[in-house]
């Protein structure tokens, strides 16, 4: 679980930037809902981290299932904001592909620091 902890760092920094720049700089891009995309890739990671990532032998197949939900959930809020919100839907998107791109670098680094990290047990048992 260090690495949902690294997460939610990373979250709340990018958050804390994301936010100062936006109030300060440029208060007419803010939206209210900006705590929220932070919180759902939270949210995404602890259910990724918890239940796929930290097993052991998990199949590629599955970790592509994982990474097409997660970008069909994504596409469900942006399209449910867009839609039904309709308040600085630009403003949203940006946000959103801030905290997506940023989201992908990390679980990619993740992923690779799990497979090290087992890769290296296996080696010392042979």
């Amino acid at each position: 679980m260090k690495y949902f902890g690294y997460l939610v760092a990373l979250m709340t920094f990018l958050f804390g930037t994301e936010y100062f720049v936006l109030k300060y700089a440029f208060p007419e891009y803010l939206f209210p809902m900006l705590i929220a995309i932070p919180l759902l890739f939270i949210l995404i990671g602890f259910f990724s981290i918890r239940f796929v990532y930290t097993r052991p032998n998990v199949s590629v197949a599955k970790l592509m299932g994982v990474k097409a939900i997660k970008f069909m959930i994504s596409l469900i809020v942006i399209l449910l904001y867009i839609f039904v919100v309709k308040e600085q839907s630009v403003s949203f998107l940006f946000s959103f592909l801030y905290y997506f791109l940023t989201y992908l670098v990390f679980e990619t680094l993740m992923m690779y620091a799990i497979n090290k990290k087992q890769s290296t047990k296996k080696d010392e048992q042979q």
